[in-house]
């Protein structure tokens, strides 16, 4: 008897101990509801038309949805169906912030303040973000008053992944690795909502999202297919799930889900009444800079006005600012005569993880200057202009139509070649802070420095320029070439 009940709570303590599918996300509508009379999501995470990848996509194209039905036979359009949101200046505004951790969040900070101090971020219309940058992204997009740089500064130099460790190893969480879903990832997750996401003991959910910021384009990875995947009112949407009752601390953690040492965010596809499930992992693996989102929002949703017999919403063009915070080298290992075990260890896995998400970013400018250009274009002036993007930072360019496109590059790595630094070794001790989730304040003091430095000597006279511009004070010049949607 003793025998079989112990095999019996061996079973049991095995059966619990298997790993499962946790989720967060809740359902929209009943099972019973026609997929055409599902009630939509209507909070400020939007595209308002489909940028989703399918899998049969060129490399160069998107496959773009109507989003904006016309009258047909003389019947009023869906009642459900999206619409485009009113532009009050014509001009396309998006940012993108890059991954990279604590780095990435308050080099983005640094740099949105930058942005905010020269009259271009109050036009920004979209933010786009991957893994680090959603910390300051979902913060700005969630806050008042509190946005401002004692607040950020305080906020976003904490020490996440060392509480992400502390937590992880008190008991009770130890005994919910073991007997249920729990994971690493709600573990962090609940440190960004205690830290960052929530306001008087309530958990922010996107139903928080302020309608005085702009919309709100979280980026992650979906880990079956590896493609993109964008928090957002149409993906919620496809699930048939209730967006803004998710947690925007989760949708962080799924952009920031580093495989491995993260375990995948769960969602779950409530469009069935079968057990299906998507697996979020960090959003770097398929764009680490959160460009890509920016460039088909705009893209789609001119095309769904098109098909709509709607004009333009965007007759005066586009502004693409993207804020990439990756470095060249690890300078700390110059100073060390023996690494050590552990910090080969370490200095190798970042090693390989900025190497990869280097590259993807290096792809991915090019794609934004490549993959939108006319095919009569020629390879020289493509070079050309990477060439200028990369080394000013700056390009202006025109879509098909030959509205202007500017494309702003702020990279941190563009510290390297700027006069008047703070001291001999800056560059070197930029390029030294980690893409891990824990930061000291002297190095977010450098990263605030490094930003200010950028846009006095590289790109003051150019954003001012596009904010003239955009606010009407300055004529658009022509574009020397095409590209774009």
């Amino acid at each position: 008897m003793r025998t079989l009940t112990a095999g019996r709570l061996f079973i049991f303590f095995f059966l619990c101990a298997l790993p499962g599918c946790s989720n967060v996300n809740v359902e929209k509508n009943p099972a019973t509801v026609m997929p055409g009379e599902r009630v939509k999501n209507h909070t400020r995470a939007a595209v308002f038309a489909d940028v989703s990848l399918p899998q049969h996509a060129a490399s160069r194209g998107v496959e773009i949805e109507r989003t904006v039905e016309p009258r047909e036979n003389g019947r009023p359009p869906n009642p459900n169906a999206a619409t485009l949101p009113a532009d009050t200046n014509g001009v396309f505004v998006g940012l993108a912030l890059s991954g990279g951790g604590s780095r990435s969040a308050n080099f983005a900070a640094a740099c949105m303040f930058q942005l905010q101090r020269t009259g271009l971020l109050k036009h920004v219309d979209y933010i786009s973000s991957v893994s680090g940058g959603s910390l300051t992204a979902a913060y700005y997009c969630t806050s008042g008053a509190e946005w401002n740089p004692a607040a950020a500064q305080q906020k976003l130099t904490q020490s996440f992944a060392s509480s992400m460790i502390g937590r992880t190893m008190l008991p009770w969480n130890l005994g919910a690795f073991f007997f249920s879903d729990w994971d690493r990832s709600d573990v962090l997750a609940g440190v960004f909502r205690d830290r960052l996401f929530s306001r008087d003991g309530r958990e922010l959910t996107y139903a928080d999202l302020r309608t005085d910021r702009p919309r709100l384009l979280i980026n992650a990875t979906d880990l079956q297919s590896g493609r993109r995947f964008v928090f957002c009112n149409e993906s919620f949407d496809e699930l048939n799930s209730d967006l803004s009752r998710y947690p925007i601390s989760y949708a962080v953690t799924a952009s920031a889900a580093i495989p491995v040492v993260l375990h995948p965010v769960t969602l779950r596809d409530y469009s069935t009444t079968f057990f299906q499930y998507r697996h979020l992992i960090d959003g770097g693996m398929a764009d680490n800079l959160g460009i890509q989102t920016l460039i088909e929002t705009y893209a789609a949703q001119i095309e769904s006005a098109r098909r709509a017999g709607q004009p333009n919403p965007y007759p005066r063009g586009a502004v693409f600012i993207i804020v990439d915070a990756h470095t060249d080298f690890n300078a700390m290992l110059s100073a060390k005569s023996d690494v050590g075990v552990l910090t080969s260890l370490e200095a190798a896995a970042g090693l390989t993880g900025s190497a990869l998400l280097n590259k993807i970013s290096s792809a991915t400018l090019a794609e934004t200057i490549v993959g939108y250009s006319p095919d009569e274009q020629k390879v020289k002036e493509l070079r050309a202009e990477l060439k200028q993007l990369n080394d000013e930072g700056y390009v202006r360019i025109a879509d098909r139509a030959g509205h202007p496109v500017h494309v702003l590059y702020f990279s941190l790595n563009q510290v390297n070649g700027l006069p008047n630094l703070p001291f001999g070794n800056f560059s070197e001790s930029v390029n030294s802070i980690s893409t891990y989730f824990n930061i000291a304040p002297t190095e977010t003091y450098e990263l605030y420095q490094a930003a200010e430095l950028l846009m006095k000597h590289k790109f003051e006279e150019k954003v001012r320029g596009v904010v003239d511009e955009i606010e009407g004070r300055a004529a658009a010049t022509q574009p020397t070439t095409k590209s774009g949607p």
